[in-house]
């Protein structure tokens, strides 16, 4: 705003040297008038209280002026009095008095288009002010806004971190999971090999096992072949010295008869001495065949025996070894499938963690580009504001010198 001072600041000195009449008064009471008229249709508070002082400043002057003009009455009608010399002078000095009262009137009306304009630009200037006013309240209620959004932002970066960190503690545990579970396959694998190493142990054994039992059934066979072989051969000797001890008492009988023809001596002796003889050696191979043949069948008895007793343990073995591996192959393949169980549920672990991770580095980079452009916004937004508060501080200033 901008204030003005009274009449004498504004006249200054012109109106110090005039002296006269009532042709002082009528030309500035209408001035003023006017004066207060317009600033009474659209004025300031200034040029109110300057047209006040001036229009008080004149109008409370009227004695002053009817005083000066008595004066100049007097000195005039004391100038007539004294001749022609004295009505020149009174005209020069009346036109003198008309020519600043002209300039003083002519200055008076550029005060008063100065201060019209003055007021105009005040106007504008107040209008200006007031569209600043409420393009700062906007631009504090948009910071407001800003500053919402970025503290949201932050929010759900910090959110997102938050969900980061869990994410990571999240894989780690998995991660620890399937390190776990590889070690348990290992664990299987390793268990797996030794119970097939175990297993194909059990099948040599059983296969040489089963060749034993084999080999054995085989040497039973040629034992009993050999055995029915010797009693054949048993039989056949036996028959054979049943013929040759019939054949010699035959001959013995001839050779009797031949000698009870020939000799007629003591033949019945001689022949119970002989078939002693014979019965004693038939009677005594018989033992001795006999006791070989039962030693060696004892032997072979003895022998099957302990083969058959071998071979009953051997199959007793064999089955406690199919037993075992059946056993073993059943946990085997329970195994395999837990193994295949683990593997998958693994494999899916992994897919999921990989899209969870994924999608979440998706909404990472979403909002970080989003948060970039938000403070590429507000700093936009803070350049715009800072100028406006520029240009603010600069309208600032010059109302502040108009004042």
């Amino acid at each position: 705003m901008t204030s003005f001072g009274g009449a004498d600041a504004l006249l200054g000195a012109p109106f110090a040297p005039l002296h006269g009449g009532g042709s002082l008064h009528y030309p500035l009471g209408r001035k003023a008038g006017t004066g207060g008229t317009r600033s009474a249709a659209g004025s300031s508070s200034g040029f109110h209280s300057w047209a006040r002082t001036s229009v008080s400043s004149v109008s409370a002057s009227p004695s002053r002026y009817r005083g000066a003009g008595a004066a100049s009455s007097t000195d005039s009608l004391d100038t007539l009095s004294n001749g022609p010399e004295g009505c020149v002078v009174a005209a020069a000095a009346a036109r003198s008095e008309k020519e600043q009262l002209q300039a003083l009137n002519d200055r008076f009306a550029g005060y008063i288009d100065k201060v019209r304009q003055l007021e105009a630009h005040n106007r504008s200037l107040e209008g200006e002010a007031a569209a600043l006013r409420q393009q700062q309240a906007g631009r504090a209620a948009m910071g407001e806004l800003y500053e919402r959004e970025v503290r949201e932002m932050r929010g759900a970066v910090l959110r997102l971190g938050a969900a980061r960190g869990q994410l990571r503690l999240e894989q780690e545990h998995l991660l620890e999971d399937i390190a776990h579970v590889r070690q348990r396959l290992d664990e299987e694998a390793r268990q797996r090999e030794e119970a097939e190493a175990a297993a194909r142990a059990l099948v040599r054994f059983a296969q040489e096992a089963e060749a034993a039992r084999v080999e054995l059934q085989k040497k039973a066979q040629a034992l009993q072949e050999e055995c029915g072989y010797l009693r054949r051969h048993h039989q056949e000797e036996v028959g054979e010295l049943l013929g040759q001890i019939q054949g010699c008492g035959a001959a013995q009988a001839q050779a009797h008869a031949e000698a009870r023809d020939a000799l007629k001596c003591d033949v019945t002796s001689a022949l119970r001495e002989i078939r002693a003889q014979l019965e004693g050696h038939a009677v005594q191979s018989t033992l001795q065949s006999e006791e070989w043949f039962r030693v060696r069948l004892d032997r072979l008895s003895e022998a099957a025996k302990v083969n058959t007793d071998a071979m009953r343990s051997a199959q007793e073995e064999i089955t406690e070894y199919r037993r075992q591996l059946q056993a073993r192959t059943t946990e085997l393949e329970a195994l395999k499938s837990t193994k295949d169980s683990l593997e998958r549920q693994r494999s899916e672990l992994e897919d999921r963690h990989q899209a969870d991770i994924a999608s979440y580095q998706d909404a990472i980079q979403q909002l970080d580009s989003e948060l970039r452009n938000t403070k590429w916004e507000m700093a936009a937004q803070l350049r715009e504001y800072q100028d406006l508060l520029n240009v603010k501080m600069a309208l600032d200033i010059e109302i502040a010198a108009y004042r």
